[in-house]
């Protein structure tokens, strides 16, 4: 396990002994992980997310300061936003500062083997009203399971699951598979090298402050609040003069 290193102190994140070099880091990249909270178990082990689970009242600060790990050869800054749709929080005030500060190149959909709800399908609703539709280039779908069995079946699960096969399909074929407590060193292995890929597909692109501002200027709901925000009680513009 000496290709991995905890980098700084974080609170709630796997505390391991063996580390590598810094100088021997190829690839640094920044990926984001949204879905549904019960697809993943926050534990001590658990390398990508650790044991604490966001505080959605402290939101700003699990989206501005993102963990680092040092996985194969690779730097990861990992920001945590699971659990995050199923919320009321309005998240425009940060979601422009976190695409300004990251070059975020793959936004990871944890999703429970076998258990496609309504829950699942609002997260990639939720992501794609957030960050417009150009977002679903830089997506991959993450199944976790519970048992060695689930992952198996996965052909089988697609097969019998259309509703399924369409959310893989919308995500470009794009998935992976890991036990729900992401303490599996070698499928974050793994992982890493498949959004290296991604990476490589994208022609090394990142989500830019470009596509996000493209994305603002096509969301209704903010449009509407402009134009209160110009507009006076009496609904005369602002800007005139009576």
């Amino acid at each position: 396990m000496n290709s991995l290193l905890k980098k700084g102190e974080m609170s709630g994140s796997p505390q391991l002994s063996d580390s590598i070099e810094p100088s021997s880091v190829g690839h640094r990249f920044t990926i984001v992980l949204f879905g549904n909270s019960a697809a993943v178990q926050f534990q001590h082990d658990n390398i990508l997310l650790g044991e604490i689970q966001p505080n959605i009242e402290n939101v700003a600060i699990s989206m501005t300061v993102p963990s680092e790990l040092k996985i194969s050869g690779h730097c990861v800054s990992v920001i945590n936003l699971i659990g995050l749709h199923e919320t009321a929080v309005d998240l425009h005030p940060l979601t422009g500062q976190l695409v300004n500060e990251n070059e975020i190149i793959a936004f990871i959909f944890v999703v429970r083997l076998g258990r496609l709800t309504d829950a699942d399908k609002m997260g990639l609703e939720w992501l794609q009203r957030v960050f417009g539709d150009r977002v679903l280039q830089f997506v991959m779908i993450l199944f976790t399971y519970e048992s060695q069995e689930e992952s198996d079946s996965i052909i089988d699960d697609l097969k019998k699951n259309s509703a399924l096969d369409r959310l893989i399909e919308k995500c470009g074929e794009r998935y992976h598979t890991c036990s729900k407590n992401m303490n599996n060193l070698s499928e974050i292995k793994d992982l890493t090298n498949r959004i290296e890929q991604l990476f490589i597909e994208n022609e090394q692109q990142c989500y830019t402050s470009e596509m996000y501002n493209n994305a603002l200027g096509e969301r209704p709901d903010l449009q509407n609040e402009d134009l209160q925000n110009r507009t006076c009680p009496s609904g005369k513009n602002a800007n005139l003069v009576s």
